[in-house]
């Protein structure tokens, strides 16, 4: 089969837009279709449903390991033929899942889920191979504003599966997803990645190219402050429908129209951007984005220490998620500009810290866990007081350079 070659036309098709949306949401939807049945898995197995909590973490971690991997992989081989090969085991680790038959083997059958989840790193590494600044920026804010949507369903599509069927029928639901994309990329999608460089699959690359991305500050501030922000919107994941059922009496089933609400704030946020990269530069978003982190976090830690109604205590967190969909792909527009011509690997990277800010979120959130909103509330202060002290520190020591360089 001759090799397609895909150029920057290609992404304004409004199939491969919705594609390359679709296989950014993958490890979102992956997680959040299971949110209503966290608990449910965990009784039917006879474990705390407090260890359902398990099925987020350990698909972050895994996630972590295995986009180090792909995002090299595809810098190295070419974008589509890692896609094809992600895609291929994500179904197979899917369908291991809805045919566990322990909680320990679907806990195994998760984390390998989880390592053949690079499907968004990949994604990134094509917007970034064909544009750059804020046109980069654009296309990442509609890829983001598709994962919240599909986000917003995943939960709501959950809770119809665990009413009509069981939770196994969640992940047939992500195989057949996921043979679905393959299918696409094997008949449509074109590479973007260019030459082939099966050089940069060595120890060397890996030493030389991370101590070059994270010495750069342009690079490490934004990553740091996306991963940041994904650590606490995680504690919604890990601990909320165990929350909502416990304090609140919302049952496993309704959560997911619950947390629709959540993934529609998103979903704004994300499109809210889109707009504002048209009259304002990316930091200025950033800025903005950041100002309105720390006041989430602030109203979190408020009712951190208090006894909120339903409606007030989602009420922060939608504020800290409306935060969320604004940082999310422009901190990853950012972050990618010094990229170069490895943008699978600085993708990666950049996700591997997202991922390991999000399994830090989890257990955070999960270690709180008391019955009340104490979990998450305190969860997305903490971290929202993280990313803004690191933004805030990044920007000191660009004005300090500055200043230097008009000295000399």
């Amino acid at each position: 089969m001759a090799r397609k070659t895909a150029t920057k036309p290609a992404l304004d098709r409004t199939d491969t837009v919705v594609f390359l949306g679709g296989i950014t949401a993958l490890t979102a939807v992956s997680v959040d279709i299971v949110l209503p049945s966290t608990g449910v898995v965990a009784r039917s197995f006879g474990a705390p449903e407090q260890q359902g909590a398990l099925l987020v973490g350990l698909y972050f971690i895994a996630y972590a390991v295995g986009q180090l991997f792909w995002g090299l992989f595809s810098d190295a081989f070419g974008r589509r033929r890692a896609l094809l090969m992600t895609l291929a085991g994500f179904t197979l680790a899917s369908l291991a899942c809805a045919m566990a038959a322990s909680f320990q083997g679907l806990l195994i059958a998760r984390f390998i889920q989880g390592l053949f989840g690079a499907s968004p790193i990949i994604a990134r590494a094509m917007v970034r191979d064909v544009a750059h600044g804020e046109e980069a920026a654009r296309i990442m804010t509609v890829l983001g504003a598709i994962l919240t949507m599909a986000t917003m369903f995943a939960p709501v599509l959950g809770s119809g599966l665990l009413i009509l069927f069981s939770w196994r029928a969640i992940f047939v639901f992500l195989a057949l997803l996921a043979m679905v994309f393959a299918t696409y990329t094997w008949f449509s999608l074109g590479e973007t990645g260019g030459e082939k460089r099966p050089e940069r699959f060595t120890l060397g690359f890996i030493r030389s190219a991370g101590a070059r991305l994270l010495t750069t500050r342009s690079y490490l501030v934004p990553m740091a402050v996306g991963g940041l922000t994904f650590g606490g919107y995680v504690s919604v994941g890990a601990t909320g429908a165990i929350i909502a059922e416990q304090r609140y009496g919302v049952s496993p089933e309704a959560f997911g129209a619950l947390f629709a609400i959540v993934a529609g704030v998103n979903t704004g946020g994300a499109l809210f951007a889109r707009q504002l990269l048209t009259r304002i530069s990316l930091r200025q978003v950033g800025t903005l984005a950041v100002s309105l982190l720390g006041l989430a976090g602030l109203v979190n830690l408020g009712l951190a220490f208090a006894d909120p109604s339903l409606p007030a205590f989602w009420g922060g967190v939608c504020l800290y998620v409306a935060a969320f969909g604004i940082i999310l792909p422009t901190s990853m527009a950012a972050a990618m500009e010094p990229a170069g011509d490895m943008p699978g690997f600085a993708a990666s990277l950049m996700g591997a810290l997202q991922m390991v800010m999000a399994s830090l979120g989890a257990f955070i959130a999960s270690s709180l866990f008391d019955g009340t909103n104490l979990a998450i509330s305190l969860t997305m202060a903490l971290f929202a007081g993280l990313a803004v002290a690191v933004l805030t520190m990044g920007r000191m020591l660009d004005r300090r350079d500055r200043g230097h360089s008009r000295a000399e």
